[in-house]
């Protein structure tokens, strides 16, 4: 059992949890609930909050509200699959040429401070945007869903090799955290959190990870690829790893499989961005992704704009369901997805069965 921190001195147990643990256990336990509802279910939950986001978008951000009258759409009006596929797609170039013309004009104060949101800019200009206190605990509440779907001890040490700033977080020693981060520590007590740069060598990632001895790892695809290579040519083992999580990457079942060769651990896979959160994340029980429903709608659809079906490839279109002040309505991520078929595990929650990364240029 779990114990999470408790505010009030002198209470242990049952804690009493501050005011983000509390807000992220709601939604926590209404993400239990909704994860077992039907497709048809979770669209119609989907369909009220987008009736909510619809009519504030096109009333405080002029873009949408020329898109629902060019469209002949009444925002306020209830949402169906139909009417949703007749807005257009909003493009990259689009949302870099708004700037902050897409930017809400009145932001509802319940959703508290806005902050600035940049993309990295690795595949093209760095896209900029708004989110706001209610997205960040959607976000947080995704983290904590993820490690409790994968039966992470959060007790343990997780080490990350990244991406970082140059010269940053550099080799032998990389950086150190008591925590895991806001949005595990909000909630439990957690152990240590360890960084390294993903420019440091495969030599100098294996020497750190084997003084560091993480509980848990997570990596960009492309670097675990390389050092879980590098471990096999060494014969180098890594004492108490309990599973490898990727994300940033598409991930392969040669990954997979390289992976529980060198380190015999299985590797934990979740779809995010920069814009939206978290899109997807792997199934407890099985190899596929589960689209994130409660936070954000997302569509796959082929060249003719129409849903793709199980086993089919298309462009994935996400809908942030809470952001209020830079609404995303069908915005095209630029990646491609192919969708899956219902789980075995029983969740209504839609199914992607890969990712298969960026759009090809000119596609």
């Amino acid at each position: 059992m779990r114990n999470p921190h408790s505010t009030v001195p002198g209470i242990v147990s049952p804690a009493i949890p501050g005011r983000m643990a509390s807000l992220l256990m709601s939604l926590l336990y209404q993400f239990d609930q909704t994860q077992w509802l039907s497709p048809e279910a979770l669209f119609a939950q989907q369909a009220r909050q987008l009736r909510v986001l619809f009519a504030h978008a096109a009333g405080t951000v002029p873009l949408y509200h020329r898109r629902f009258a060019a469209a002949g759409l009444d925002p306020e009006a209830a949402v169906t699959p139909e009417t949703l596929q007749r807005l257009p797609v909003l493009r990259r170039g689009e949302l870099l040429s708004a700037g902050d013309g897409l930017a809400t004009t009145a932001l509802p104060k319940s959703h508290g401070k806005r902050h600035a949101i940049e993309t990295s800019g690795t595949t093209g200009d760095p896209v900029r945007l708004y989110g706001t206190e209610v997205t960040g605990i959607f976000w947080r509440a995704c983290v904590m869903r993820e490690h409790l779907w994968h039966d992470r001890r959060m007790d343990g040490k997780l080490a990350a090799i990244r991406r970082a700033r140059p010269g940053a977080a550099m080799a032998p020693l990389g950086l150190r955290s008591d925590s895991w981060g806001p949005a595990s520590g909000a909630i439990f007590p957690t152990g240590p959190a360890v960084l390294l740069n993903a420019a440091s060598s495969p030599s100098a990632q294996l020497d750190w990870l084997r003084r560091e001895r993480p509980d848990y790892l997570i990596s960009l695809p492309s670097n675990l690829l390389v050092l879980a290579r590098h471990c096999l040519e060494q014969g180098a083992e890594l004492p108490g790893l309990k599973q490898v999580m990727t994300v940033g990457e598409p991930v392969t079942a040669a990954l997979r499989g390289l992976v529980r060769q060198a380190w015999d651990v299985p590797l934990k896979d979740s779809y995010s961005c920069e814009e939206a959160g978290y899109l997807a994340m792997q199934c407890p029980e099985r190899e596929v992704l589960h689209v994130q429903s409660e936070n954000l709608l997302l569509e796959v659809v082929g060249d003719d704009g129409e849903p793709c079906g199980p086993g089919e490839t298309g462009r994935v279109l996400v809908t942030s369901l809470h952001n209020f002040a830079t609404p995303l309505i069908r915005y095209d991520l630029g990646d491609l997805a192919e969708v899956g078929a219902p789980c075995g595990c029983g969740r209504g929650l839609p199914v992607i069965a890969r990712v298969l990364g960026r759009v090809p240029a000119g596609s």
